[in-house]
């Protein structure tokens, strides 16, 4: 099988030599064939600080293939939301699953991703000593068998798998899909980028050398709807079609809309719009806004489309008056 996958190498050297502060650089720059390998708007790394890289995961695999990675005495945190792929660390292989979170220092990697396959997620290359000092971990506070990731300059094999919170995948979700141009992008997810190695910082410190929880099946799933919950608020003026949710959160179209029956008793689109009526409810009710203003900030082109759904909804027309009742 090895011999039908696109051959990569990448080493975390070369990335950082090739950029500044706040720059980006494609793939395509750093290993040949990256853009027939990646279907993507942008596939690439951005350098967050002079310690720091990050990698946006969200594309599709047109082509398996298998990447070599070089990374020395970087500390990396990896967040997958969406896709899996198999990794190999010497003789171990691991499955790399949505919904987990992975702190490690491993000196050589190579991963093996199958065409078709949907990635979405986010990769953070902190200098190891840099990680330490900046963010204040006592590694004194981690279970010593993970001890190693944080205090070997040659890098270890173990990893330290973490549940990924809601908050957690709400964090990489809207660095995935942050719409500001630049220079806006760069300190948006600049600061997304501190905010999730502060959140695994604390979670280190929690674990107090107690086992290390790991999600099971049905967790992983709750934690998935309520993402996908959270992106319908989050996004109430154009939420994302199912079909997209689905992509984003990991989960296929029928686990999604049972999560959601299960959940809060309606399916996503129903949840989606009751969302979107009660928001606009609230609007009138401040009575500072016209309703024309009030159906635009929801996501409706006109009044009258809004005034049918609004209707439909609570059965009157809408009007500050109505909604103070």
């Amino acid at each position: 099988m090895t011999g039908e996958r696109r051959q990569l190498q990448l080493d975390f050297r070369a990335v950082r030599s090739a950029l500044g502060v706040g720059e980006f650089v494609r793939s395509s720059r750093l290993f040949a064939h990256a853009d027939d390998v990646f279907r993507a708007k942008e596939h690439g790394y951005r350098r967050v600080d002079r310690f720091t890289l990050l990698h946006v995961m969200n594309f599709e695999v047109a082509e398996a293939y298998r990447l070599k990675m070089m990374r020395t005495d970087l500390v990396c945190i990896q967040a997958i939301v969406a896709g899996r792929y198999s990794r190999w660390i010497g003789q171990r292989m691991d499955v790399i699953n949505p919904h987990m979170l992975q702190v490690s220092n491993i000196p050589l990697s190579v991963s093996d991703t199958d065409a078709g396959t949907r990635l979405r997620g986010i990769l953070i290359v902190c200098e190891r000593q840099h990680f330490i000092e900046r963010y204040g971990l006592d590694v004194n506070r981690v279970p010593p068998a993970f001890r190693p990731i944080f205090l070997s300059q040659h890098g270890t094999a173990d990893v330290l798998s973490l549940p990924l919170s809601p908050a957690g995948i709400a964090m990489v979700d809207q660095i995935v899909s942050c719409r500001y141009t630049e220079p806006l992008r760069g300190v948006f997810v600049g600061a997304k980028v501190v905010e999730i190695v502060c959140d695994v910082v604390s979670q280190l410190h929690g674990l107090r050398q107690r086992a290390i929880p790991r999600l099971i099946g049905a967790q992983a799933k709750i934690r998935a709807v309520e993402t996908a919950a959270a992106i319908y608020r989050r996004e109430i003026a154009d939420p994302p079609t199912i079909e997209q949710l689905v992509q984003r959160v990991g989960l296929n179209r029928n686990e999604l809309s049972k999560g959601f029956r299960e959940l809060f008793g309606v399916t996503p689109h129903a949840y989606a719009h009751a969302r979107r009526m009660q928001q606009a409810q609230e609007m009138l009710r401040g009575g500072d806004l016209a309703i024309s203003e009030v159906a635009r900030r929801i996501g409706y082109e006109g009044y009258s489309s809004f005034a049918r759904a609004y209707h439909a909804y609570y059965g009157c027309a809408p009007s500050p008056a109505d909604a103070g009742e």
